[in-house]
């Protein structure tokens, strides 16, 4: 059983439900610890915590360790978009992402998804400026987890707008996770579009978790909650599906690093 969640927005940023709601959540799942991740803030963008109210958000996230000390472990993550300010200060984690790619937004409706398509010149070049952006984040050391990798296609089964069986898809996605795992990254298995129903099955694809084994790299499972009643959204999914993929451990994050624990 899944012990720990890294990634879950509250009403700080884009979420609908507070922090303590999330905590009070977690604890009814039965989970060891939780970390909230506040999405970092981007000029003129209302789903990111605006800058005024990160102080607020790190004060909130202290008050309940102490309330909640001895009940549940809690952190305090940041979720880094590569197009935010790198501002990392007073953040126990960091999840690295990829929202928006040029001024246009990767994953916030299908219509956008395919206005970025489009104005990249097609699916293969958006894929490619997608992975690249991705594999970017290798050379900040301060990423630790390696948030949705492959989020361009979470509108793929409502109708595909990537071919993620071309050999052009497969070349760029490869090497942008060989990219990112050789500089220590952690991926995490992200539920957060089946919550939401745009997808049946997590980030990242089977085919990219069993390359992701081969080449050794290393996974967390997180729901990318942006409500307490998704806490944990199909966590028993995800340890089936890592399973299947080769995958006999998970990593926990533990205040000052990641530690492995057999999948149960």
């Amino acid at each position: 059983m899944v012990q720990q969640n890294l990634h879950c927005h509250t009403t700080f940023d884009d979420g609908a439900s507070t922090p303590e709601e999330m905590v009070c959540a977690a604890m009814e799942h039965g989970l060891s610890s939780l970390g909230i991740s506040a999405h970092a803030p981007m000029d003129g963008e209302d789903w990111c915590t605006p800058k005024e109210k990160e102080a607020a958000f790190k004060a909130e996230m202290q008050r309940l360790k102490v309330k909640y000390a001895g009940k549940i472990a809690l952190y305090t993550g940041l979720e880094y978009d590569a197009a935010a300010e790198k501002n990392f200060d007073g953040y126990e984690y960091i999840i690295g992402s990829g929202h928006v790619l040029d001024g246009f937004y990767v994953d916030s409706t299908r219509e956008r998804a395919i206005a970025l398509i489009e104005h990249f010149g097609g699916a293969e070049k958006a894929a490619d400026v997608f992975f690249a952006n991705y594999a970017s984040m290798a050379q900040i050391p301060e990423v630790d987890i390696v948030g949705h990798f492959d989020l361009l296609t979470k509108y793929n089964e409502q109708g595909a707008l990537y071919d993620t069986q071309s050999a052009w898809y497969r070349d760029a996605a490869f090497a942008a996770m060989e990219t990112l795992n050789a500089a220590g990254k952690i991926f995490e298995m992200n539920t957060g579009a089946i919550s939401r129903g745009y997808r049946t099955t997590p980030y990242p694809s089977p085919e990219l978790l069993r390359h992701l084994h081969d080449i050794g790299g290393r996974i967390v499972i997180s729901s990318d909650s942006h409500s307490a009643s998704s806490i944990c959204c199909a966590f028993e999914q995800c340890e089936q599906i890592a399973r299947s993929c080769g995958f006999d451990e998970l990593w926990y994050f533990n205040g000052s690093g990641f530690e492995p624990e057999k999948l149960s």
